[in-house]
């Protein structure tokens, strides 16, 4: 799957039971942004309020990647 096959309109379906670091700071992001926008956020809003977002020490190639990670993890869910 490329990044075109993740666009679309997200709401959050569940939080992350333990996250921590970077992790837990982009996640923190996501959900202020979407508590400000009646719960839910497109998929480009989402990549760039984690635009930031840090793998190890240092910053992400590919925001979006932290986004696709939580959409694979369940976290993330796109409205129909």
């Amino acid at each position: 799957m490329n990044k075109a096959d993740y666009e679309g309109i997200y709401y959050i379906k569940r939080s992350p039971i333990r996250m921590k670091g970077h992790n837990a700071e982009s996640w923190t992001t996501i959900e202020k942004l979407m508590s400000k926008n009646g719960g839910k956020a497109d998929f480009d809003a989402l990549a760039i309020a984690v635009k930031n977002h840090r793998h190890g020490t240092q910053s992400a190639k590919y925001p979006y990647q932290f986004i696709t990670y939580c959409i694979r993890s369940g976290w993330l869910q796109r409205f129909n």
